[in-house]
């Protein structure tokens, strides 16, 4: 069953399962609504764990607009 109340952020590194590290298949594909999500499961045999990643716009953006470590003139 998967538990909606646990969102996980993606990437641009393949999804792997939070539980066991395996790789993972989507199984749903949400990217056409607002918050953009993905319903993934884990396709370690005996594992199957079911979770939800979603793009977050803001924490990428966030590295993104950062200018490093401020220096002392």
């Amino acid at each position: 069953m998967i538990d909606f109340n646990e969102v996980y952020i993606y990437s641009e590194q393949p999804t792997t399962c939070p539980r066991c590290s395996g790789r993972t298949e989507i199984i749903s594909d949400f990217s056409h609504i607002k918050d953009v999500i993905q319903i993934h499961k884990c396709l370690n045999p005996s594992c199957r764990e079911e979770f939800v990643i979603q793009d977050d716009n803001e924490f990428e953006n966030t590295f993104k607009n950062e200018k490093g470590p401020k220096t002392v003139e």
